[in-house]
């Protein structure tokens, strides 16, 4: 059975969609969690972890309620 979601992968782009539409492209460097955990490089190298919510299914960043949140 294949995922109903896209899956993330080391390597890949993906982008942060902030709440003004504005989409910034990241390449994903590490996965935790079991993949439920994803950590993103930005084009200036800043880090960031963005974690699954059971809730609506959307990466968010961690320890944030409301944040842009990950796309693949």
């Amino acid at each position: 059975m294949r995922p109903s979601r896209p899956v993330p992968a080391v390597g890949a782009t993906a982008h942060i969609r902030h709440f003004s539409g504005e989409a910034e492209p990241v390449r994903i460097v590490e996965l935790r969690e079991d993949g439920r955990c994803v950590v993103v490089e930005d084009s200036k190298g800043a880090r960031r972890e963005f974690t699954l919510r059971r809730a609506n299914a959307r990466f968010i960043e961690r320890d944030e309620q409301h944040s842009p949140r990950l796309e693949f």
